[in-house]
């Protein structure tokens, strides 16, 4: 009698400490990259669902100098990264507007995309990146007015 009851006592314990976790044992598909914004920690089997969030890069336009009748012109601007993802490969790209000084008089407003232009590093969350690039323009006539904006931001 002693060794049935001992029997029933192993037995019952047995079932009672198994914690279920909802899966009979089954394979969950899922996310399982921990760095995912979708990750599933239930998930025994990478389904290939994962999602990851994107960095936010951000151009500001800080200043322009330009000397009337020069050729060069130089622009100032930051690009700064607001999410908590680095950004990786950021490129911009700059629309410039001028005019052009001539024997007449001032000429119309010329417009021009410039090439696409690479931060060299990855910028960092929260980080704040200065830039400055120049163009020349007006050969022979010099600048009379000069100004830019940031067109087009691309980032990894």
């Amino acid at each position: 009698m002693i060794r049935y009851f001992t029997l029933l006592l192993f037995i019952g314990l047995a079932f009672w400490s198994c914690e279920d976790d909802g899966n009979d044992g089954e394979p969950v598909n899922g996310c399982t990259d921990v760095d995912a914004t979708n990750y599933n920690s239930d998930a025994t089997i990478d389904d290939g669902s994962c999602e990851y969030g994107s960095a936010s890069v951000l151009g500001n336009v800080t200043n322009v100098s330009y000397t009337q009748g020069e050729e060069t012109a130089h622009m100032f601007f930051t690009l700064s990264n607001n999410s908590s993802l680095t950004a990786y490969n950021v490129r911009y790209r700059l629309k410039i507007s001028y005019k052009c000084l001539s024997n007449s008089g001032s000429q119309s407003w010329s417009n021009d995309l410039l090439a696409l232009g690479t931060v060299p590093f990855p910028i960092e969350p929260g980080e704040v990146v200065e830039v400055d690039a120049y163009v020349n323009r007006c050969s022979g006539l010099g600048i009379d007015e000069f100004t830019f904006e940031i067109y087009e931001l691309i980032w990894d």
